[in-house]
């Protein structure tokens, strides 16, 4: 692949990494000038359109988020037999290659880096995406330690497809979760376990669970409990050990309730580490020795001096000279500190220095908080408005922007989201079409796909069905679908003439007149029917069918050419002459689920191969009955409804 150029745009320059489905290589973007990160699927997977598909629609998916601790998704395509994904190009190492170094980590690295993967987790699991695979080689650190996590698509691809090679499953079976090692659905909970795998083996060194073989590790996933990351580590902080073994429960109801609690959690043991970081630094400072030509000031070096003097002072003048000297030392005390205030904290005050504003746009209110103090600005929250885009509590704008040089202390002006905006959903049932638009729209929402159908009883341009239903509470900006009626004139259905005996060059000529299709077509000895007649037709005829349709036909190709026997002295044993025709016919009745309009097609597999004998699109709640024939023992039909299977059935069943 290196030097190849894909889609004419990025041009693959090395291979910096591999995977048990993908190779990874850096590439320019030569349309924006850059350096990307290019993912490309391994040719075993290219084949699997199920997976190819998949692979397409959650990396898409994944492409929607945009977080600082997630690594950014700019494009995807193919080219050939080549699919690929395009990223940011991360400079850094993974987890994993730390952790293979043997390196210990401190316990605030290991907070930090836990907190930045749970706030990924949680913007992410915002948007209705579960990872499914966190482990360290999916965790990329920057030379900066900011965390990035990656492979979201490829995650839920092979959550969708049944990959059985062993190198699949040794790549993440250690970071499982008892779910996922049942085989059962896995929700948010399952990414909070295996984030708990990753920081018991940051903090210890070594995974909790393993084994001879992936079967034995996943069992233990699902019946054995950790050993306490403090019986390997002395002095763990307390808090950081529970909420490890608290994410490590095999119940996922007994997890924390979301990654937001746990980045709550880690800010909380992140503040009270720099609290005791900061009483240590204060321990170990030295106290200078006082100079020694103050000593005695403080009486550590006064003078001797006579005893018949000393006897001699007066009570009166010894309590004077006590009062002096306290009066002495708070005027010595009160000129120090004012020089001290000269010298050092007016400069300060006076000169501060410049300090580059840092981004903190799509951070969670509080992380901004702490990111801003961490150099020296502070945080101003100017307002808390709706927002679509960003959660509740996160950063939508900044002003100053980031990058800008400003002075210390200054003030960084922020607005804060309140998430998205929640009303109910109007009813615009009964209305005329162009009412309705103009309703939805003014209230916020976005008209989404419009289906006709014809209503007898209803005037045309009316709304019949919308989607979401009325009542309900939807997010501002939601798209709405609606189904309206339109003209009886629009609807054209004919039944389908008999052409049972008829040449079937003539009624392919008879078919293009009516307005219909000639679909597919087989040839089969008959004993009835002359060569180039038509045998049987699919629908049947009396059918209503549509302008547009197609129709499959059965035609004859004449008696078979059977070859004369040996003559014998006995009277030969008489052979049929050709396998008695095994066709099979069955009543399909399709009930379309509650809701929005929804695609019907109707598949037969038989000795002719696979075919398409229906495809129309009905609204929901209505019933669609058709008969369908198929031939051979094994031949069988299939129901597909809104790009769902909802049957799979032999004809003989």
């Amino acid at each position: 692949m290196i030097g190849e150029v894909l889609i004419d745009r990025y041009e693959i320059l090395k291979k910096v990494g591999a995977g048990g489905m993908a190779l990874v290589y850096s590439a320019k973007d030569h349309l924006l000038n850059r350096t990307v990160a290019v993912k490309i699927l391994r040719e075993q997977f290219a084949g699997d359109e199920e997976f190819v598909e998949r692979f397409r629609r959650e990396a898409r998916s994944a492409a929607s988020l945009s977080h600082p601790n997630i690594v950014n998704i700019y494009d995807v395509g193919q080219t050939g037999n080549i699919h690929f994904i395009v990223m940011e190009y991360v400079q850094g190492q993974s987890l994993g290659h730390l952790i293979k170094s043997n390196k210990k980590f401190s316990q605030k690295f290991i907070v930090s880096v836990g907190r930045q993967i749970a706030l990924g987790l949680g913007h992410a699991h915002y948007h209705g995406i579960i990872h499914r695979d966190i482990k360290p080689h999916n965790i990329l650190i920057t030379e900066e330690e900011r965390v990035k996590v990656t492979d979201f698509g490829i995650a839920q691809a092979m959550s969708g497809t049944e990959l059985t090679q062993t190198g699949m499953v040794l790549g993440s079976v250690h970071y499982f979760s008892p779910e996922q090692a049942r085989g059962i659905n896995v929700g948010t909970a399952s990414d909070l376990y295996s984030l708990g795998i990753v920081l018991y083996e940051l903090i210890t060194g070594k995974q909790p669970f393993r084994g001879n073989s992936p079967i034995s590790i996943a069992l233990k996933q699902i019946q054995e409990t950790p050993a306490p990351p403090s019986s390997f580590v002395d002095d763990l902080d307390q808090e950081l050990e529970k909420l490890v073994l608290d994410l490590l429960s095999k119940d996922a109801a007994q997890r924390p309730s979301g990654a937001e609690e746990v980045a709550s959690v880690f800010r909380r043991i992140e503040r009270r580490l720099d609290y005791d970081l900061d009483l240590e630094n204060v321990a170990d400072q030295e106290v200078s020795p006082l100079p020694r030509a103050w000593k005695g000031v403080f009486g550590l070096a006064r003078p001797k001096k006579k005893k018949n003097e000393r006897k001699k002072k007066k009570a009166a003048a010894r309590g004077k000279s006590r009062r002096g000297l306290v009066v002495f030392l708070l005027i010595v005390l009160v000129l120090s500190g004012v020089g001290f205030a000269l010298n050092r904290i007016i400069p300060k005050i006076l000169f501060l220095d410049d300090v580059p504003v840092p981004d903190i746009v799509g951070l969670p209110e509080e992380e901004g908080f702490s990111v801003l103090k961490s150099h020296n600005l502070i945080l101003n929250v100017t307002q808390r408005v709706f927002d679509n885009e960003k959660p509740l509590g996160y950063i939508i704008s900044q002003e100053p922007l980031a990058g800008r040089m400003v002075k210390e202390n200054r003030q960084i002006s922020v607005r804060v989201s309140r998430g998205p905006e929640e009303i109910e959903m109007p009813s615009v049932l009964g209305v005329s079409a162009r009412e309705a638009r103009l309703n939805l729209t003014q209230t916020g929402f976005v008209l989404g796909s419009e289906t006709e159908i014809f209503e007898p009883s209803v005037a045309p341009g009316t709304v019949l069905e919308q989607w979401p239903e009325p009542g309900g509470i939807a997010v501002k900006g939601t798209e709405v679908n609606l189904v309206i009626s339109k003209d009886q004139e629009t609807v054209v259905s004919i039944p389908l003439p008999d052409f049972t005996g008829r040449d079937f060059s003539e009624v392919q000529t008879l078919l293009e007149g009516l307005g219909l299709k000639v679909g597919n077509s087989w040839p089969e000895y008959s004993m009835v029917y002359r060569e180039g007649q038509v045998i049987e037709h699919n629908p049947a005829a009396g059918t209503e069918v549509q302008l547009g349709w197609t129709v499959d036909f059965v035609y004859s190709q004449g008696v078979p050419h059977v070859p004369s026997p040996p003559q014998t002295a006995r009277e030969p044993k008489q052979e049929p002459l050709m396998e008695e025709n095994s066709w099979q016919s069955r009543e399909i009745v399709v009930d379309v689920p509650d809701g929005p309009p929804q695609e019907v097609v109707i598949l037969v597999i038989d000795d002719f191969g696979a075919r398409e004998v229906y495809r129309d699109t009905h609204k929901g709640g209505s019933r669609v009955v058709r008969s369908v024939q198929g031939r051979g023992e094994e031949a069988k039909m299939q129901v597909y409804i809104g790009a769902r299977q909802f049957l799979d059935r032999y004809f003989r069943d």
